[in-house]
């Protein structure tokens, strides 16, 4: 079993019975990465995601994750980047409201002319990288790749992923570090 999955079932991020995702879709197993969110799990958490990372070989000024869940996560692996391998890497993430005081806007941090890797959590329909991707470009900055801890691999009518729709249609590549295909093993 997938080191990542096995640690997941321990900490009880994993669960299964009957759930309705945001998405809408019914599904057999529920996964809420932030049972990861503590010192210790989220140390090993942001070592599996940087493997994957580290093993596509990106090239990426920033790392953008979407409020909330991928804030923390984008946090502790860009700090593994500096611990590893002294790469500074800045941090972008949005807002989900717009702010009008001190700094303003939606985004914290500068994207602009910045080559970008999105971190999340999960990838079910694709919604958040989808939108994501959009703000990346409205602020004239560049999408690399997008990492999630779990790749559901739920298909479209057509019988396609939603994994695949995305690398299709936004022209990255979608990285996990497992998908349901682990959950078998």
């Amino acid at each position: 079993m997938h080191p990542f999955i096995k640690k997941a079932i321990e900490l009880e991020a994993l669960k299964f019975g009957d759930f309705t995702l945001k998405s809408g879709l019914k599904s057999k197993y529920f996964f809420n990465i932030a049972s990861f969110f503590n010192g210790q799990d989220m140390h090993f958490l942001a070592s599996q995601y940087f493997k994957v990372i580290q093993k596509a070989n990106l090239e990426f000024d920033a790392m953008y994750g979407p409020a909330y869940k991928g804030i923390p996560l984008a946090t502790a692996i860009s700090q593994l980047f500096y611990v590893e391998d002294q790469k500074k890497i800045e941090l972008i993430f949005d807002r989900k409201e717009i702010k009008d005081h001190g700094e303003g806007g939606k985004l914290i941090g500068d994207i602009s002319g910045k080559t970008i890797l999105i971190i999340d959590d999960v990838l079910t329909a694709g919604t958040a990288i989808k939108e994501t991707v959009e703000i990346i470009q409205e602020n004239n900055a560049k999408t690399v790749a997008a990492i999630v801890a779990l790749d559901r691999m739920e298909k479209d009518a057509n019988s396609l992923t939603f994994k695949e729709n995305l690398e299709k249609s936004l022209s990255i590549p979608i990285l996990s570090i497992a998908t349901f295909e682990d959950l078998k093993g």
